[in-house]
């Protein structure tokens, strides 16, 4: 016998035995979980696609509002609301945005010509004269959004969406509270 064939004769036994080890290694693995199924996000209708304009614009210039009844207001109690009202509708408009996110709806960063000419006409007051002025604001845009907003916490399917109005609704009641 050659010694090349003893050689070769030697290491085809060992050569099988570590392809059947390497082989057992991979055979005992589980298969990967699957994947969780993604989360789709809930669809909005189109009642909920107005409801999410309209908060969208109540939230832009009541932002602006509250900005201006910081520094225009006489009455500290309405200036230091006009500070919570910012906090609160900005935080509010944050969960709109991401809320909407998924869906192809453009929320409005700038406030309707309507109501930017309420926001330039109560940026020259002062005094008073704004605190009466924005006092009566607050409760005409309440009472013109408590239906809208009830509207969506009562027929809305998305979940979300009617958290925000009813988190919405709790809000502006607390605010008009605070002006009584």
């Amino acid at each position: 016998m050659s010694l090349l064939s003893r050689h070769t004769s030697l290491a085809l036994p060992a050569l099988v035995a570590s392809l059947l080890a390497l082989g057992a290694c991979t055979a005992g693995h589980p298969p990967a979980p699957p994947l969780p199924a993604l989360q789709k996000a809930p669809d909005l209708t189109t009642a909920d696609a107005a409801f999410v304009q309209k908060l969208n614009d109540m939230n832009v210039t009541q932002i602006a509002l509250a900005k201006a009844a910081q520094t225009h207001a006489a009455r500290s109690d309405i200036a230091t609301l006009g500070a919570t009202i910012e906090k609160d509708l900005t935080g509010n408009q944050d969960k709109l945005a991401k809320l909407v996110a998924p869906h192809a709806i453009t929320l409005a960063t700038k406030p309707s010509p309507e109501d930017q000419k309420i926001i330039d006409r109560m940026q020259h007051l002062h005094g008073a004269a704004f605190d009466r002025s924005y006092i009566r604001y607050l409760s005409r845009n309440q009472a013109g959004m408590k239906p809208v907003i009830e509207t969506e916490i009562a027929t809305s399917k998305n979940t979300d969406l009617a958290k925000l109005a009813t988190d919405t609704k709790a809000m502006l009641a607390a605010y008009t509270a605070q002006l009584r």
